[in-house]
């Protein structure tokens, strides 16, 4: 095996390697701060932040997840008393999503922690190279499909 192949393995392993090691540094923070969420759950009370009234289906495409861990996910987070689901028109098999008074807040909280965290995690990295990151994922992501 050639010197090319070799160092072309181990991007994938590389990458996924950092992501590990970011859940774990994330999620220590966030228990530190008195913050029980795991990083999945954070996702999906994010993206009802952005999108209030998303769709289910629409979250587990958007966040890459299995729709059936998402529905765990949020049955999880209802009981929490962070969302609601609320009927989404005339379908009564599709819900729209909703942070409720206590997740909005919940949300509002750990942003600017989320924030700083990213930030911790790229630190040392010139915006030149987060710009070319960026478009190097987004390439293999399209190279992929």
């Amino acid at each position: 095996m050639n010197d090319n192949k070799k160092i072309d393995s181990i991007y994938f392993f590389l990458l996924e390697r950092a992501v590990r090691r970011f859940k774990k540094f994330s999620h220590r923070e966030m228990s530190k701060r008195g913050f029980d969420i795991s990083g999945d759950q954070w996702i999906i009370l994010r993206r009802a932040y952005e999108q209030p009234g998303i769709s289910q289906k629409e979250i587990a495409n958007s966040t890459y997840k299995d729709p059936a861990s998402v529905t765990r996910m949020i049955d999880l987070l209802e009981k929490r008393g962070l969302l609601e689901r609320q009927d989404h028109g005339n379908d009564r098999r599709s819900h729209c999503i909703f942070l409720t008074t206590n997740g909005l807040e919940f949300v509002k909280n750990i942003l600017p922690m989320a924030s700083e965290m990213q930030e911790f995690g790229l630190r040392n990295v010139s915006e030149n190279d987060k710009q070319t990151f960026v478009k190097v994922l987004n390439e293999i992501y399209n190279n992929l499909e």
